[in-house]
């Protein structure tokens, strides 16, 4: 049995490790800084790049669909 989809899934528990990393930095900076406005500022960041993440994913899907590679996550 060939493993075709264990790209698929390393990829997947990458972005999940960058992620946990990411947050887990958030967290020691918010912990070290008493600084209200700093805080809201790395709060209003996370949720940016949050919305910049979400845009690219359905900019990539429309993209894949206009060429007709679409990628059922099914076969996965």
């Amino acid at each position: 049995m060939k493993r075709n989809y264990m790209p698929a899934v390393l990829s997947a528990l990458v972005v999940i490790a960058l992620a946990a990393a990411y947050f887990g930095g958030v967290l020691i900076v918010i912990r070290t800084v008493s600084d209200a406005v700093l805080l809201q500022a790395i709060i209003a960041g996370v949720g940016l790049i949050g919305i910049g993440g979400v845009a690219w994913a359905l900019v990539s899907r429309i993209l894949e669909l206009k060429r007709g590679q679409e990628d059922d996550i099914g076969k996965y």
